[in-house]
């Protein structure tokens, strides 16, 4: 006779760079111990591998965690973590002034992408000219190289992220020309046009979160000794600042 097992609820969630609407539940035990063992080599690839697995097993809908944006990923995973372990995480901060560390809990409903107003995939260039840029994603990231540079990984983001170049007759596919075409693209731009992309990576919505944290602890000693009181502005942004 099978063991009983314990029902788990499913939830609703919008992916934020699409607006499809997905159906999840809570990650169990074993997707637990899957990003606990992951968390331990410290190597973040791994890490990324094992949030990919997470979501994929959580998610009951059709989804490739793969060709995610990263923000996406990140989104949904903290929408796992907060249904799975709970919405609130105790976290750290270090005074600005006193320099001394606090507590505070974050709730994680509060988390959202932040979004910057005229950010735009289709970014118009000179000449009637334009791309079409796509985030970047799990697959892409796998594809940096530990043995480049900082400088050729941001080429090779850019090409990576490239989804199309467009002019007043034709859109030309990035998967139909090969690296060597893409890169005499972008090495023949302008330095204002090549700025037009650049700010496609600057304004890229974020899982970016600000707050507000009075210091409580006591400086000084005997007579003199007092509140701190110094508000501290902290920004969370990106997964890892999330983990409590």
């Amino acid at each position: 006779m099978p063991l009983p097992k314990i029902e788990t609820p499913s939830y609703d969630l919008v992916v934020p760079s699409t607006g499809e609407k997905i159906k999840y539940r809570p990650f169990l035990v074993k997707e637990e111990k899957i990003l606990l063992i992951a968390l331990e080599t410290e190597d973040e690839k791994q890490i990324i591998n094992a949030i990919q697995d997470i979501i994929e097993s959580c998610v009951e809908s059709d989804l490739n965690a793969r060709n995610l944006a990263m923000f996406d990923v990140e989104y949904i995973f903290l929408q796992l973590r907060s249904k799975s372990k709970g919405e609130q995480v105790d976290l750290m901060f270090e005074c600005e002034s006193c320099k001394k560390q606090s507590p505070f809990v974050l709730n994680l409903n509060e988390v959202q992408i932040q979004r910057t107003e005229g950010h735009e995939k289709d970014i118009k260039l000179a000449n009637n000219i334009g791309v079409t840029m796509k985030y970047p994603s799990i697959e892409l990231k796998e594809q940096f190289s530990d043995d480049k540079t900082d400088i050729e990984n941001v080429f090779s983001s850019l090409i990576m992220c490239l989804e199309a170049i467009f002019d007043n007759e034709q859109v030309y596919s990035a998967k139909d020309h090969t690296i060597k075409e893409l890169e005499e693209f972008f090495d023949a731009l302008p330095e204002s046009e090549f700025q037009k992309i650049q700010k496609f990576f600057e304004t890229m919505p974020a899982l970016r979160h600000e707050l507000d944290l009075k210091c409580e602890q006591k400086v000084g000693k005997g007579k003199n000794a007092k509140i701190c009181g110094h508000h501290n502005t902290k920004t969370l942004e990106g997964l890892q600042s999330f983990f409590g």
